[in-house]
């Protein structure tokens, strides 16, 4: 669920951009955050021409788990970003890709016909349509920062720059908090080449637009959803075709959600839908990769309809739920996470949709 929160954090970004879609309102500098959460490690961020040249680096490592399946992820990666050219350099691998962000000159386009303060009624109004909303200011050291509230994630912003960060969505907790600051910095015109030592491929903008519009690629997800590892066995795939499995879920209506993303990992199939604060995650994976001896999988209510075995109950540290379909003829386990909490027969109708 990596994935969403990152989005979260940029349509945040969405209110501090300026006038000529500049991202800050802060011309150069620097900051360094400490990542705390479920991801644990450091964060560094130069920028320059407003955000219109930048660059991160991130080291970190990553630990999630949920109904027995643990997830570890280790990070080292720099994105650099000037304009609407990307690079991305994977240090751990030794890859990297590199293109051209879609969509960028028709934003730019889009921005330029509007006033400093029609660009902020549009931030404001689309944070509204999220359901999203500011809390007003407060203080972070020497620096007075905006309060916003979305989707999980609550963010303090001085200048257009997240100073802070916290988010808890669908049970990954991901915190960023500032420990150095130094804006208006001058900002060597070096780090904004492309970042050398690794073999990068070139993706093109349709690619891109093929998978979320070229937005992960800005902040540096550029492969598959995170890897998948249980602890004591290989990852087991479905008997399930990713294609057929996608099929589904583009022909999967839930009223009032949007389709967010698709993706296979490893022979794990996870969609997700939000709509507003709401989120909901499909996934499908092999039944055996399940511990169900987990204490949250076994906290489950058990009950049959039919010919297939569900299990349904509230998630013990979130405000949401989780219905859990055996199908033993793909040998497959489907768990639909839903955030807030929905009841049973919300869940069942959403089932009921998926043509499996």
């Amino acid at each position: 669920m990596k994935k969403i929160i990152i989005l979260v954090l940029a349509i945040i970004s969405l209110n501090g951009f300026a006038q000529e879609a500049k991202k800050y309102a802060i011309k150069s500098g620097y900051i360094k955050y400490e990542l705390t959460g479920n991801t644990t490690g450091t964060k560094e961020l130069w920028w320059d021409d407003y955000g219109l040249k930048s660059c991160e680096r991130e080291k970190s490592t990553t630990t999630t788990k949920m109904f027995g399946i643990k997830n570890t992820e280790e990070k080292d990666m720099c994105t650099v970003l000037v304009k609407d050219k990307f690079w991305v350099a994977d240090y751990i691998e030794g890859t990297g890709t590199n293109g051209t962000m879609p969509y960028y000159q028709d934003a730019q386009d889009f921005a330029s016909e509007m006033t400093e303060q029609e660009q902020q009624d549009f931030a404001d109004e689309l944070l509204e349509q999220l359901g999203g909303k500011k809390l007003g200011t407060e203080k972070l050291g020497a620096y007075t920062c905006e309060v916003i509230k979305l989707m999980g994630a609550k963010s303090w912003i001085y200048k257009g720059v997240p100073l802070k960060t916290e988010a808890k969505i669908m049970g990954i907790e991901a915190n960023e908090n500032f420990v150095d600051f130094d804006p208006n910095a001058k900002v060597a015109s070096s780090k904004f080449n492309p970042p050398a030592g690794v073999d990068s491929e070139s993706i093109s903008e349709q690619q891109q637009q093929q998978g979320l519009g070229g937005l992960m690629s800005a902040f540096g997800e550029m492969g598959d959803i995170d890897d998948f590892e249980d602890e004591d066995e290989d990852i087991l795939l479905v008997n399930y075709d990713f294609d057929e499995f996608t099929e589904v879920i583009e022909n999967c209506e839930i009223a009032g959600y949007q389709s967010f993303a698709t993706a296979n990992s490893d022979g794990i199939y996870v969609a997700t839908f939000i709509k507003g604060t709401q989120t909901i995650a499909i996934t499908i994976q092999a039944d055996r990769n399940v511990d169900k001896d987990d204490a949250e999988f076994k906290s489950l209510q058990r009950f049959g309809s039919g010919n297939r075995n569900y299990r349904y109950g509230d998630l013990s540290e979130e405000d949401g739920s989780a219905l859990l379909v055996e199908y033993p003829s793909h040998s497959m386990l489907l768990t639909i996470v839903a955030m807030p909490r929905m009841s049973k027969d919300e869940m069942m109708k959403i089932e009921d949709k998926l043509q499996f």
